[in-house]
């Protein structure tokens, strides 16, 4: 028996739904990729370059190297801090939980 020829799918040009998918997946890949790449820059410890993770304290969210314990608050969160706790009492609590800190949390 002789093999059919395979006649190859017809191309077509993408419909109007697929342009529209295919530029929501853009969408979506692109804010994936510039989160990713803040999240690299911004983590990195700014004295030894060290991966850093986010901590809490009080109420408060800052960042603390793994390598040298260094300690970073956001302007918004030093912000917070000085409106609503006593200055003095929440950096304390938060250099002593830096020297021991909790790498479970990232």
């Amino acid at each position: 028996m002789p093999a059919r020829p395979r006649n190859p799918r017809p191309k077509r040009a993408p419909s109007a739904d697929f342009a529209r998918a295919r530029a929501r997946l853009d969408r979506k890949r692109d804010k994936r990729r510039a989160k990713m790449l803040w999240a690299h820059y911004w983590l990195l410890c700014p004295k030894c370059g060290g991966d850093m993770f986010v901590q809490r304290t009080l109420g408060i969210a800052y960042e603390v190297c793994r390598d040298c314990h260094g300690i970073a608050i956001d302007g918004d969160e030093a912000a917070l801090l000085l409106a609503h706790l006593e200055p003095g009492a929440a950096l304390r609590a938060i250099l002593k939980k830096s020297k021991k800190p909790d790498t479970t949390e990232i």
